[in-house]
């Protein structure tokens, strides 16, 4: 009897999980497909192995004071990682868990690539960086990750690493090899503490940056923050229109993340590369019909949307106060505007799509003003387009310079722009704001 009432018990208790859990072999949009097999396996060890490469060949070679900047490097880019994880939470591309924010698989990788590159050179970095940067494409690959994730990822784990890593000399002893006319031969020399003065010099800590032995020319900044919608109104031609700022917005703040760099040609003259991904993806259940794509959604459907806009600028500017506190600078450019935006009723196999390249031209101009040496605030406007596409950017900072290589800021700013192609039309506005970290070179 009790044998029979325990299996009851085992049956009901099943039945009740066999309700309330979802059936996983239920069908879902592609939006959320993700991929497995080689490439990811592979991106799963090759994470792993970089930094435990870079270290075991540190103590193999007897450096242990690299393997000390290398453990303190991965260990300050995992706990930058995952405090943003945490803080974040933002869904994954395939639906799965809330901490894509950024990738930990890439920061993990670039940390040992970062490290290997400081501290040995071109030579060992390069196909460490290229190993790394495969890390980052099977994430994307998966549909684990944005390409936001993967870009802040990596460029925690390079600055991370540059404040941390020496280049290394392991000798005081050189040995070159001379050349003459008609001779060949070896030139040695011997220099106490060669090996101990260079890590010395070029520590982050004890290099004296703020004497300004040379002037640095280049400055490389990673952004991060978030970025709400305004508006992203849609409307095909002859259908009717909808916004999907009126979709669930469960996302929001969205994640913000940007790279800059800053390449100075001179005292006056500089050139400004910059890459922004944006990517929304919220749900909604339909209030009236739309068609989109040529796909029918009905009133009262479940319905999932995908919004991404990646653009990469590169501009040319000019200081006209190159001498003054005040600043004034100017300039002109092109701007690569990839942008996607796709429907699908939640449990798939209806998708509508638009993809679309845009190559527009572009002016800038920021201003701003020094107030001590180590605080400033400046604000900008940018306008991208053509016919059928056009982009305007408002933005304003305040930085606050820690040396002279490392200085970092707060920023708001708002971006809008316009699609009107032969199929659809596009008006978005997105608020949008962080703090950057800036390191110049």
């Amino acid at each position: 009897m009790h044998f029979q009432a325990s299996r009851l018990s085992r049956a009901i208790t099943a039945s009740f999980l066999l309700i309330s859990i979802p059936n996983l072999s239920q069908a879902q949009s592609e939006i959320f497909d993700n991929q497995s097999g080689t490439i990811s396996e592979i991106g799963d060890v090759v994470q792993i192995a970089l930094p435990a490469g870079a270290l075991i060949g540190s103590l193999w070679i007897g450096d242990t004071e690299g393997a000390w900047q290398l453990t303190k490097g991965v260990a300050t880019t995992a706990a930058i990682t995952h405090t943003l994880k945490f803080g974040y939470e933002r869904l994954r591309p395939d639906g799965s868990e809330n901490n894509s924010f950024p990738s930990g698989h890439t920061s993990a990788a670039f940390s040992g690539a970062a490290y290997i590159h400081h501290r040995y050179g071109n030579a060992w970095g390069i196909p460490a960086y290229a190993a790394a940067t495969f890390v980052g494409g099977s994430r994307l690959w998966a549909n684990k990750h944005y390409i936001d994730d993967v870009l802040a990822g990596g460029s925690i784990a390079v600055m991370s690493s540059l404040y941390f890593t020496d280049p290394y000399n392991s000798t005081d002893l050189v040995i070159a090899p001379s050349f003459s006319e008609g001779q060949i031969g070896l030139a040695m020399s011997y220099t106490p503490g060669l090996a101990g003065s260079k890590a010395r010099s070029s520590s982050n800590v004890d290099s004296g940056w703020g004497q300004k032995e040379t002037e640095l020319m280049r400055r490389y900044s990673l952004l991060i923050g978030g970025f709400d919608t305004n508006k992203n109104s849609i409307n095909e031609q002859g259908q009717n229109g909808f916004d999907l700022n009126d979709f669930s917005k469960e996302s929001e703040p969205n994640t913000y993340a940007s790279a800059m760099l800053k390449w100075g040609l001179d005292k006056q003259q500089y050139l400004a590369f910059e890459f922004t991904p944006m990517e929304t993806r919220d749900t909604a259940t339909l209030k009236e019909d739309i068609i989109f794509g040529g796909k029918s959604y009905a009133t009262g459907s479940e319905v999932i949307s995908a919004y991404r806009n990646w653009t990469l600028a590169a501009d040319y500017m000019f200081r006209l106060l190159p001498d003054s506190r005040w600043k004034a600078d100017i300039g002109a450019g092109i701007a690569f505007v990839g942008q996607s935006i796709r429907l699908d009723d939640y449990n798939g196999n209806n998708l509508g799509e638009h993809d679309d390249l845009f190559v527009v031209p572009s002016l800038a101009v920021e201003g701003g003003y020094q107030f001590t040496e180590s605080i400033s605030a400046s604000i900008g406007y940018k306008y991208s387009g053509l016919s059928e596409y056009q982009s305007d950017s408002l933005w304003g900072s305040v930085e606050y310079q820690f040396n002279e290589r490392w200085s970092t800021s707060l920023f708001y700013g708002q971006f809008a722009q316009n699609t009107d192609t032969d199929e659809y039309y596009n008006d978005a506005v997105f608020d949008y704001g962080g703090f950057s970290v800036d390191y110049s070179f």
